[in-house]
Order: structure tokens, then sequence, then C-alpha cells
């Protein structure tokens, strides 16, 4: 697994992500098709006053590498899949339910293709 943490000048935390081994064991619980790949980013986020200054494109480099990765994201949820279509992921096709906090919504995967 692979964390990064972003704080301010004053050591308050402003972003946090992490990446690793796929799938997630909930993945595998909730009966989804297999995972696209190897590598999942589990997290990233930032405090909206970072947005567009580079932070989230930062962290994002710090938790993945050239491989393979995927990572699920909330239906309709623009900002964030314009954000990773812009660092070269793609959806996917097919949209799951999401449970926990989040039932009653749907999700879908994002692939970024490692090296051919």
């Amino acid at each position: 697994m692979r964390a990064a943490l972003a704080v301010d000048d004053d050591g308050a935390p402003v972003g946090l992500a992490a990446a690793g081994p796929a799938p997630a064991a909930w993945e595998a619980r909730a009966g989804v098709p297999p995972p696209p790949a190897g590598r999942q980013l589990f997290l990233l986020y930032t405090l909206a006053a970072t947005h567009g200054t580079g932070l989230g494109a930062a962290l994002l480099a710090a938790v993945t590498d050239a491989a393979a990765t995927y990572l699920w994201i909330m239906d309709g949820n623009a900002r964030a899949e314009a954000f990773y279509a812009k660092h070269g992921f793609r959806a996917l096709v097919g949209s799951f339910p999401a449970g926990g906090p989040w039932t009653g919504q749907r999700m879908h995967r994002m692939l970024r293709e490692g090296p051919a």
C-alpha cells in the first residue's frame, strides 16, 4: 500500500491519497466483476480550497506508478471524473449499487492502463 498526506504551512492536513493491491475485500463480497487491473486507487481527497492548485495531481502521482490502476467513482461526480480523465483514466461500462453510507447511490470504475 502506498499513502501520501499533504499538509499546509501550519501542519494541518489538506489532502491524502492511498493506492494498493486489488481487489479490495468488499469487492469480492459484493460480487462485482473481477477488477480490470491489479492496483486500485482507494482514495484521493483534497480540501476544496486546494482544488486547481495541482495538489490532487501530486498526490495521485505519489501513490500510483505506470502500472494499470483503477478506481471507483460515484456516478454523477463530473468534477472528479474530469480530473481522472485528465490524468489518463477512462470510465468503464457498468454501474453498480454503492453500500454503506452511500447506499441508494450508484458507482462505476475508471481505468488507467499501464504500458503496452
